[in-house]
Order: C-alpha cells, then structure tokens, then sequence
C-alpha cells in the first residue's frame, strides 16, 4: 500500500498514543502484566541455548534493518522488513499476538509509552501525520521552511530516541515500495527557539509504541 502498510490484527488491550490535534502527545500507561501471549523477556530458550535478554533482542532487532539499509527487503511492505527483523532476532511476530487480518493493526509485542521508547522497539502508525515550520530570524531577514510527512498505515522500527519527542526509525515502503531508509519523526508537538530559529512541530493521528519479546 502506498506510504503505509497492509493492517493486522486489532487487539483492544492495546491502548494507543493518541496525537492530538497538533500539539502533543496523549500517552496511556499500557495494562500491567503480560500482554499477549506470555510477554516474557529473558526467557529460556529450549535444550542448552543462552537465555535471550530484552538488550539482546533489542540490538537483533535494529541489527536487520541497519544491514539492509538501501534495500528493498521481500515484497517490500514495512510489515514484511519489522517481521523479518523480530524473526531474525528470535522474537514472536505480529502473527504470534493474533490473526493477521487486512483491516487492523499489527502488535508486536509489549506496549510501551513514548517516554520508554528505545532503539529496537516498533512503532505502529495509523493516520500519523506530523508539519513542521521552521522559521530563521537574520537580521531583517526572516526566513520560514516547511516540511511534514505521513504514515496513514505503517510499520517502523526505532534506531534512537532524539529527544523532545523526535525518533529517529528506520523503514520500509517510504515511499511506495521504496528501500530500507533512515527518517526522523516527531511524536510530540509545541515550539522551541534556539538562537534566530523557532521551530514549530503539530502531530496528529493514532500510534502504538511495542517492545519486542523473546520467543
């Protein structure tokens, strides 16, 4: 699908992030425990294998992607590289927290809040939009950039947190089925000034926030 992704499967226990109308923000606390299936990290692998740790499947994860980067991976759905990625890593996949259906939303693992993103988390975007305006003051001269970019059905999955609400994922199918690339997102809104720039960041639409979790 262009600049999105085929849907999965709806799990209402899953409270999203909900982007306001383009301010910031509204983070709910997941439910306690488990979600899913047992949502164990650092569980034990069968036989003799080395029991697995979040950190370690956290750097499979962003592993994939990073050495596919430029890439077209599979069919070239962002579903098909954060599937890949989490299966590599020895981590149950969407398909592991439901049916995978054209008309819903993946889950990947545990929810998370933005506060407790990390690199090697996913991201789950429905109508995700976010506009940026930055404006440079020079001396008489004033200067004002614009830029935005959507997700309205997407899979990405986190490199770093920038802070201020900036990520930074990397992805699939941006554009319609382009190659694995690096792009910042903005999952908070407001405005900063640094020296002669303002910066003015809205975002809007709908985003869940997973940890992956060891088979």
């Amino acid at each position: 699908m262009g600049n999105g992704d085929t849907p999965g499967p709806a799990d209402t226990s899953q409270r999203p992030a909900r982007l306001d109308d383009g301010t910031s923000a509204r983070i709910s606390s997941p439910p306690p425990g488990p979600v899913g299936l047992d949502a164990r990290s650092g569980a034990h692998a069968p036989g003799n294998a080395v029991p697995v740790s979040a950190a370690n499947i956290a750097d499979q994860v962003l592993a994939y992607p990073q050495g596919q980067y430029g890439h077209r991976v599979g069919d070239g759905e962002c579903f098909t590289l954060a599937d890949r990625a989490l299966r590599a890593a020895g981590a149950r996949s969407a398909s592991d927290f439901g049916r995978v259906t054209a008309t819903a939303d993946y889950v990947w693992g545990r929810a998370v809040d933005l506060p407790d993103l990390r690199p090697g988390d996913v991201i789950q975007f429905r109508r995700y939009r976010y506009d940026r305006e930055i404006v440079t003051e020079d001396g008489n001269r004033r200067t004002t950039n614009t830029d935005f970019q959507e997700r309205p059905h997407h899979t990405a999955i986190v490199e770093s947190v920038d802070g201020n609400g900036a990520v930074t994922v990397l992805e699939q199918n941006v554009p319609h089925r382009g190659p694995v690339r690096r792009n910042q997102l903005f999952f908070s809104g407001g405005t900063t000034t640094s020296g002669g720039v303002t910066t003015t960041v809205r975002v809007q639409g709908t985003v869940w926030f997973y940890r992956p979790q060891a088979r």
